[in-house]
């Protein structure tokens, strides 16, 4: 039977240093003295990062990660290649990774929408946004980072005649032509009401594509005004990687 002797190391997060835990099985009275100093000698020769000292700041080499193991008839040296340093690694990207997302609304801005004409849908008032990607004058949403975002848009149809049948068609659009997400509502006659019109969509976008909303009815009619009725958002999903 061989008894041995680990170093496990472990990150503190309050100083952002790692250190050496030294664990011991149970070891028969008889052969404690020998094993003592069979430690004592190995941590003289052994370095700091093996005799238990802290190391590990941003700079320090990942090779510093080691376990020292004691047997009875030899000794191993094995190098763990840092599963501490990856842990470190790890948490910081998780800790790091930048949020992206924001939401904008038409409070102030009522829209005229031409009978079967296509109208960019307009959204002057930033509720928040949280990366700087969202031009409010331009109601462009321009993300900085690849990556898979949730994409929303809402706007509430007011039609002139409302006693005419009608459909009402909004769009997500990227880069300027290309539909990633389109809705059609239709609606009856003799509906005196706001018709809220609403799409969504999950599409993986490219960092400076252009994401705006397009609007299309086939009678003539008015974008409302209001923050349950007109409002446009996107957020984007985790990331595993430090983007």
């Amino acid at each position: 039977m061989i008894i041995i002797k680990k170093y496990y190391f472990h990150y503190n997060d309050k100083d952002d240093k790692y250190y050496v835990e030294k664990s011991y099985p149970y070891k028969k009275k008889s052969r404690e003295a020998s094993l003592n100093n069979k430690k004592e000698q190995h941590q003289e020769d052994a370095p700091e990062e093996a005799r238990g000292w802290a190391y590990g700041r941003e700079g320090d080499s990942s090779e510093e990660s080691q376990v020292w193991t004691y047997g009875r008839e030899e000794d191993f040296y094995e190098e763990s290649h840092d599963w501490a340093s990856r842990y470190k690694e790890d948490k910081d990207k998780k800790g790091s990774t930048r949020e992206s997302a924001f939401r904008a609304l038409n409070l102030t801005m009522p829209q005229n929408v031409p009978a079967n004409t296509f109208v960019k849908a307009v959204f002057p008032t930033e509720q928040f946004d949280l990366a700087n990607e969202y031009n409010p004058i331009t109601s462009t949403f321009r993300p900085k980072k690849d990556g898979v975002y949730s994409i929303i848009a809402t706007i509430g149809f007011s039609p002139n005649d409302q006693m005419l049948d009608y459909r009402t068609r909004i769009e997500i659009r990227v880069n300027g032509t290309i539909a990633i997400a389109i809705d059609n509502d239709f609606f009856g006659g003799n509906t005196p009401f706001v018709n809220a019109v609403s799409v969504s969509t999950i599409y993986n976008l490219e960092a400076g594509d252009r994401v705006e909303v397009f609007v299309q009815s086939s009678i003539a009619g008015t974008i409302a005004t209001s923050e349950d009725g007109s409002h446009f958002e996107a957020a984007r999903f985790p990331s595993p990687t430090n983007n």
